[in-house]
């Protein structure tokens, strides 16, 4: 698969527990390039543990890291402003303050939450997100274990929200349980873009292989195409999907 666009990354040197320095986004880069990435959405946290309210800086980032790959790579990427955010009370203000980052500054926000969120907790979130104009894309949803029970990813999406999976939990082996709530998800087309949540080149480096090639056996070419890259470029047009 070529031409891959990851909505969620830690490539940006040095804003959290991402690539430490430029020399370890271009290990990351290079080692997406392989896997058939071609843009990124860099989406640094912001949480308690990361509270980068740094919209400039970000920006400034993306372009030293898209100008860094062209001169060190020798290769084309573009990498999209965006920020993955712990959802909490001050959110929302935060967002119509432009303090904290939308992704590519769409309406589309990429926000997370503890693994051990109520549903209510994600109910509310969604409702409040959707209620002032954004559109919440929940990160990693496979780490939310209130999701488990039946119906609750369709009455989340009846709300507006989206589905994003990590690409290495889709690959991983058929005997673990989130493998396979993940792969039914996809089965059932409840999912809307897969990420890769890489970090760094080692142990949470970009790995989209194993979860591709589960994906070509099970699933349409088409639906494959859309979750990999057409919601994608909606959300990077900001236009509806």
């Amino acid at each position: 698969m070529t031409n891959i666009i990851d909505i969620h990354s830690h490539i940006l040197p040095g804003l959290d527990d991402g690539a430490a320095d430029m020399e370890e986004s271009m290990k990351m880069l290079r080692l997406a390039r392989r896997q058939g990435i071609t843009q990124i959405a860099a989406t640094p946290h912001y949480s308690a543990g990361f509270p980068n309210i740094c919209p400039e800086k970000i920006r400034e980032l993306c372009r030293k890291v898209q100008e860094s790959a062209r001169q060190k790579l020798q290769t084309e990427f573009y990498i999209w402003p965006g920020q993955e955010i712990m959802f909490g009370n001050d959110v929302v203000h935060l967002l119509d303050n432009k303090d904290i980052l939308t992704i590519a500054d769409s309406r589309y926000v990429l926000v997370e939450f503890l693994p051990g969120v109520p549903y209510s907790g994600l109910l509310r979130a969604v409702r409040e997100l959707v209620l002032e104009g954004y559109v919440p894309i929940l990160a990693h949803s496979e780490r939310y274990i209130c999701l488990r029970e039946q119906g609750r990813i369709d009455d989340l999406k009846a709300q507006g929200a989206y589905i994003q999976l990590n690409f290495r939990r889709i690959g991983g082996k058929w005997y673990e349980n989130t493998t396979r709530w993940c792969r039914r998800m996809l089965q059932a087309g409840k999912v809307d873009f897969l990420g890769t949540d890489m970090h760094n080149s080692r142990e949470r480096r970009p790995e989209t292989a194993p979860g591709i090639e589960w994906m070509q056996k099970h699933l349409s070419r088409d639906y494959i195409d859309r979750i990999l890259s057409r919601n994608q470029k909606k959300v990077l047009a900001d236009e509806k999907i």
